[in-house]
């Protein structure tokens, strides 16, 4: 597990938001619900379960927050559809 950090509407790995190799975005998509919108990894990351990292963390914190998630880049999708774990945080 790497160390990942929060930021504004995002998990991150990196010194700080403007240094970042690897980032989950999301926005709020009302009251129960967010919206995982953007996945990406820096090439040297690539292939160390960086973004299944990223999309669990978005997992956990739906769960620690009462959330739903809904899954918009096809990353996320793909996580969502490979973890039955995720179903109870899968807005439906």
């Amino acid at each position: 597990m790497v160390n990942l950090k929060e930021g504004n509407h995002k998990f991150y790995l990196g010194d700080n938001e403007e240094d970042m190799k690897a980032v989950v975005t999301y926005v709020d998509g009302g009251e129960d619900t967010i919206i995982l919108n953007h996945t990406y990894v820096s090439k040297e990351l690539r292939g160390q379960n960086i973004g299944a990292q990223l999309v669990k963390k978005v997992v956990d914190f739906a769960r620690e927050n009462d959330k739903k998630v809904i899954p918009q880049c096809w990353f996320a999708e793909d996580e969502f559809n490979a973890h039955k774990e995720y179903q109870d945080v899968l807005y439906k």
